[in-house]
C-alpha cells in the first residue's frame, strides 16, 4: 500500500528529518515573539522573584533551588519548570528568544518521542496485523499531525505555558522507558519511568493521571486471556508508588490553589458536569476541525446563572455515542480503544470534575497530550480504509490527507504570529469580545 520510499532505515530516517525540519518551519515565527507583559508572562516570567537572582547576579545557588521546590508561586506548584527558566535565563540572559527557542526544541522532542513511542507500542500490541512500513507510517503520521496542529500553537508559543511542553517532554520519555520494561522486565527501566512521572508532577499538576496510561499500555500489550483483557496482580501492585505520588500531588495542588485564591469561582457540581461534557465534544471538534481558536474562551454564564439550555445537548451525546461504543465493541480493536482512552484519561483533569476554579471553560494547551490519542484513532481508522480501497480511491483519500496537513500547518504558522505581542493577542481576541456579553470580566489583557 505504501511507497517503497518508507522500507529502508536510511529513508525512514530521512522522512522523520523533513518531518522534524517542516515543524520547525511551521513554528519559526515564534522565535520573534515577545514576552506578554499582561498576558501571566508579567509574573511568571519576568517577574518571577525565583528568578531574580539568576538575571540580577547570573548564577543559581542551592538556596534558589531549595527555595523552587519549598515554596509554591502564584498558587502554582511547579519547581522543574522554574529550574528550567532558570537555566534558560542564565545561558541567554532575560530575553524571550531563549525560552521560545528552549520550548520549540523541546516540542520537537516530543514529535520524535511521540513517533518512537507509537511505532514500538504498535510492534508490542499482540495479534496486530500490521506491515513494518504500515506501523511507521501511522506512527509518525499521528506524531506529524501532533508536532503541526494548530491547538498546539498556544503550550508552545506562550512562555507561561511551558510547563504543558516540559511535563510532555517528562510524560513521554516515561511512557518509552514504559514500554521497554515491559519488553524486557528489567527493573532499572522502572525506576526510571518513576523518576520521569515525577519530573513530570513538579513541572505541571496534569501529570497525575500518568498512572492510568501505564495501565492503558499494559492492557494494550497484554496477551489475550480468555475473552477479556486481565491484568496480573503484579502488574497493579507495581503501580502503587505511582498511584500514592499522585494522589498526594493531587491534594497538594487543591490545597495551594485554594490557599492563593487562584482562578475563579467554582461553579456547583450540576454545572460542572455539563462543562465536563461540553467540553469534551469541543476538543474532539476543534481537534478534527480547528475553527475560531482563541487565548481565552467564555463559560457562557456567571456562578449561580441559569446555564443556557442548548449545554442540554451534550450529556445525550455523550450518552449516544457510549451506547455507540458498548453496541459496536466487537467491531473495535486495541488501537482504537487505547486512542479513545488514552484522549479521555488525559484530558480528564481539564474537564471541570475536580473543584478546581477556572477563568476559562476550555484552553486549547490541556489537548497537548491528549490529541495523540485521538489522532491516533483517527489515523489508525483511515489506514483501514485505505487499506480496504481500490488504488484510486486509495490516492484520493491519501490526497486529501495531504491537503488537510497543508492547511493545518499554514493555519498553525499564522496561529503563531497571534502570539507575538500583546497587540496582536488583544486584536485577534477583539471580535470575540464583541460578540460576548458585556457583563463578562475577562481577566488580563481583555479588562
Amino acid at each position: 500500500m505504501y511507497s517503497p520510499i518508507i522500507q529502508t532505515g536510511k529513508k525512514r530516517t530521512a522522512i522523520i528529518g523533513i518531518l522534524a525540519l517542516l515543524t520547525i518551519i511551521v513554528f519559526s515565527p515564534v522565535l520573534n515573539n515577545d514576552f506578554l507583559a499582561n498576558w501571566d508572562d508579567q509574573w511568571m516570567v519576568t517577574g518571577n522573584p525565583h528568578l531574580f537572582e539568576v538575571t540580577h547576579l547570573n548564577a543559581i545557588s542551592t538556596d534558589a533551588v531549595a527555595t523552587t521546590f519549598s515554596e509554591p508561586y502564584g498558587g502554582q506548584y511547579s519547581p522543574v519548570n522554574t529550574l528550567a527558566y532558570m537555566v534558560i535565563v542564565r545561558a541567554g540572559g532575560m530575553e524571550p528568544f531563549g525560552f521560545q527557542l528552549f520550548f520549540l526544541l523541546l516540542h520537537l522532542a516530543n514529535f520524535l518521542l511521540v513517533g518512537l513511542i507509537l511505532q514500538k507500542l504498535l510492534l508490542m500490541i499482540p495479534g496486530m496485523e500490521l506491515k513494518d512500513s504500515h506501523r511507521f507510517a501511522i506512527a509518525w503520521a499521528v506524531a506529524f499531525l501532533f508536532a503541526i496542529h494548530p491547538m498546539q500553537v498556544e503550550a508552545v508559543a506562550w512562555i507561561s505555558a511551558s510547563k504543558v511542553v516540559l511535563y510532555g517532554f517528562f510524560y513521554l520519555l516515561g511512557l518509552w522507558f514504559y514500554l521497554q520494561y515491559r519488553q524486557t522486565g528489567k527493573t532499572r527501566y522502572f525506576w526510571v519511568v518513576f523518576t520521569c512521572f515525577l519530573a513530570s508532577l513538579l513541572s505541571k499538576e496534569q501529570a497525575v493521571v500518568f498512572v492510568l496510561s501505564l495501565v492503558l499500555v499494559d492492557w494494550a500489550v497484554l496477551p489475550k486471556t480468555s475473552e477479556k483483557y486481565i491484568l496480573p496482580k503484579t502488574m497493579w501492585l507495581e503501580k502503587v508508588p505511582f498511584l500514592i505520588a499522585a494522589v498526594l500531588f493531587g491534594l497538594l495542588t487543591i490545597l495551594i490553589s485554594e490557599h492563593s485564591g487562584a482562578g475563579g469561582e467554582a461553579y456547583p457540581l450540576g454545572q460542572r458536569l455539563l462543562f465536563a461534557n461540553y467540553s469534551f465534544w469541543e476538543y474532539l471538534v476543534k481537534l478534527t476541525a480547528p475553527y475560531g481558536l482563541s487565548h481565552f474562551y467564555f463559560f457562557p454564564m456567571d456562578p449561580g446563572q441559569a446555564i443556557p439550555l442548548h449545554f442540554w445537548f451534550y450529556p445525550m451525546a455523550t450518552a449516544f455515542f457510549i451506547w455507540v461504543l458498548v453496541e459496536f465493541s466487537d467491531k473495535m480493536n486495541r488501537v482504537l480503544v487505547f486512542g479513545g482512552l488514552f484522549f479521555l484519561v488525559n484530558i480528564l483533569t481539564a474537564l471541570h470534575i475536580i473543584p478546581v476554579p477556572r477563568e476559562a471553560i476550555i484552553a486549547d494547551r490541556y489537548v497537548y497530550l491528549s490529541a495523540i490519542g485521538f489522532f491516533l484513532a483517527a489515523v489508525y481508522v483511515i489506514h483501514q480504509l485505505i487499506h480496504r480501497k481500490k488504488s484510486i480511491a486509495r490516492k484520493s483519500v491519501l490526497a486529501a490527507g495531504c491537503i488537510y496537513l497543508l492547511v493545518l500547518a499554514g493555519y498553525t504558522h499564522e496561529r503563531v504570529k497571534v502570539w507575538e505581542n500583546m497587540d496582536t493577542l488583544n486584536e485577534n481576541i477583539r471580535p470575540l469580545i464583541e460578540l460576548h456579553a458585556q457583563d463578562v470580566i475577562v481577566p488580563g489583557p481583555c479588562e
